[in-house]
């Protein structure tokens, strides 16, 4: 089990939460006959499940870190044991000071409860004493803005109600570690807003964060770090962007690592050593040194050359002026012949967070003619700079109608929008405002 020091022991410098050589096996058998074989008689009916595999990484004092990887990675199996609700088979975790844990939403509360009993009962299983809670009670509701619900059964509430009050409850008892697993993905767009909100908030003051998401840009705008799991392995750590980068070829790419699914178990039961799977991790993305930002991947039998921006009068350009008309043009060289194929571009910013997005197919707009072996072709995207000023990072990409990317290149190109003068310099985009005062 972590151990979890009092908030008055822990040392400025004291790293929040160290993950030192975390593995944890499963044996899983066929069937409850087989279970109670091995339990009477010994010997060996189940197959071994490797969920983690000596996962190593230390989250610093008021940072926040991001879990990426896709399911079955060993995500949620890796907070439970930095939570305490499980034991790791090697391995160990430490966390300084108070935990605050949504491993997920609704866990803990008993449905037959009232909501106001279990607000109650959240904050004691959290650590809260019943007069911390008390004075807590209004403050929880209001965030939950559940008022007029909180005397009916917890399982009268919707799944989206449910959501808003647990986290409302394991998010005000101000914990020096807060583990988020899926919680900013649940609820409507307002409660995912306020949840936000409440996060950047404890971000602020200074508290630490371990944050599980499916969405890039969820990682991107709130963690300072990121790591991807596979197959209960660390194979990236660090910068946000790329991290997420990675994780996109992951889920797209056509080449990934083939990694065989355990099977569907009836009866698992921690094993006491942890268990090599064999796989091996996945390859490294390929380097592009003209550019150290640049991410790239795909089949690249059809690939894009190079990608230019032009003004109006076809003079390549580096700096934009903003609501200005431009041209991107993509030079494309096939190396096989081939047809079908989407061509599309997106603008970030310099925190990775995604401004635009576009691509011919879903707009609308179809597909690249037929190209035949050894062809060349430059193709062109039209668009208006609505960019405030900033530095922004293009990507490219071609894809199959079956989203198979034949060649994607993050962060290929940037580009820099001059000062617009009037607009707060934090804005991203201009939506080119007009002001009319009838009262005049």
């Amino acid at each position: 089990m972590p151990s979890h020091p009092a908030a008055g022991d822990v040392a400025a410098d004291q790293p929040a939460v160290v993950v030192s050589h975390i593995s944890k096996a499963y044996r899983v058998w066929s069937n409850p006959r087989e279970m109670l074989m091995d339990s009477l008689f010994g010997g060996k009916r189940h197959s071994e499940f490797q969920a983690l595999k000596d996962v190593s990484f230390i989250v610093p004092r008021g940072s926040v870190v991001g879990l990426l990887g896709r399911n079955g990675a060993g995500k949620s199996t890796l907070l439970r044991i930095i939570a305490g609700t499980l034991d790791a088979t090697s391995g160990h975790a430490s966390v300084a000071g108070k935990v605050s844990a949504i491993l997920e939403l609704g866990t803990g509360f008993h449905p037959e409860y009232t909501g106001r009993e279990n607000v109650f009962l959240g904050g004691l299983c959290l650590g809260l004493t019943r007069a911390e809670v008390e004075k807590r009670y209004d403050e929880i509701v209001a965030f939950a803005e559940l008022e007029d619900f909180m005397d009916r059964p917890f399982r009268t509430f919707s799944s989206g109600m449910q959501a808003r009050l647990t986290f409302a409850v394991a998010t005000c008892v101000d914990p020096e570690v807060l583990i988020l697993d899926e919680a900013l993905s649940v609820g409507d767009a307002r409660f995912q807003l306020k949840s936000f909100d409440r996060i950047r908030d404890f971000k602020r003051r200074g508290k630490s964060i371990i944050l599980v998401s499916h969405s890039i840009s969820s990682i991107v705008a709130i963690c300072d770090r990121a790591i991807l799991l596979e197959a209960g392995q660390m194979i990236s750590e660090g910068d946000p962007s790329a991290v997420t980068n990675l994780y996109h070829e992951l889920l797209f790419a056509e080449a990934q690592p083939k990694l065989s699914p355990p099977p569907a178990p009836t009866h698992v039961e921690p094993v006491g050593e942890p268990v090599d799977s064999g796989e091996d991790d996945l390859p490294p993305p390929e380097p592009t040194p003209e550019n150290p930002r640049e991410h790239r991947y795909g089949r690249r039998q059809i690939e894009i050359v190079d990608v230019t921006i032009v003004n109006q009068d076809g003079v390549p350009v580096h700096s934009l002026k903003s609501l200005q008309q431009y041209r991107i043009i993509y030079r494309i060289r096939a190396k096989e012949a081939g047809s079908g194929l989407g061509v599309g571009f997106h603008v970030r910013n310099t925190q990775g967070m995604e401004v635009f997005a576009w691509d011919s197919h879903n707009s609308g707009a179809g597909s690249l003619g037929p190209f035949a072996a050894g062809e060349s072709r430059d193709v062109e995207i039209s668009f208006r700079c609505n960019l405030n000023q900033g530095h922004y990072f293009v990507s490219a990409t071609l894809a199959h109608p079956d989203q198979t990317k034949e060649d994607v290149r993050f962060d290929c190109a940037d580009l820099i929008v001059d000062p617009v003068p009037q607009l707060h310099h934090a804005s991203i985009v201009n939506l080119e405002v007009t002001f009319h005062d009838r009262g005049r």
